[in-house]
């Protein structure tokens, strides 16, 4: 389940030196953040997620924050607690998917199939029930 794109936004300048400034990186961390809240949602949903990318985008975040004055910097701390919060959980999410994975290959190794993948067999296995219009399965009372 993913949301739509939002609106293309401007973000802030950076500063005069080339650096950004407090307002920009606060919108990226924003911008990670949903990101992160996304990727949640999908890994609850049990899609398999890429965080590619993800600690760079963290240590670019974190890098900048630091390049700032003191005080500036320190209005990044909402922001960026919000960002660590986001963290807590997506690793939570993951942790879960990982250990439903895990079970799913332990039941299958000691025979025990998901419903899911005992449904595929079975449908492959004996066909598709016959519905109007569907040839009749074979008779196998004999």
């Amino acid at each position: 389940m993913t949301r739509p794109p939002s609106p293309p936004q401007t973000p802030p300048p950076q500063t005069t030196d080339g650096a950004d400034s407090a307002p920009r990186i606060a919108a990226q961390a924003a911008a990670l953040g949903a990101t992160l809240d996304d990727a949640r949602a999908q890994a609850e949903a049990g899609v398999l997620i890429d965080l590619a990318g993800l600690e760079d985008r963290v240590a670019h975040l974190c890098l900048a924050a630091e390049a700032l004055p003191r005080g500036e910097a320190r209005t990044l701390l909402g922001p960026l607690g919000d960002l660590v919060a986001a963290l807590g959980p997506l690793a939570a999410a993951l942790t879960d998917q990982q250990s439903r994975r895990e079970e799913a290959v332990a039941a299958a190794l000691a025979g025990r199939d998901d419903p899911h993948t005992a449904r595929q067999r079975a449908a492959a296995a004996y066909g598709r029930t016959a519905g109007p219009g569907a040839p009749a399965l074979p008779d196998d009372t004999h």
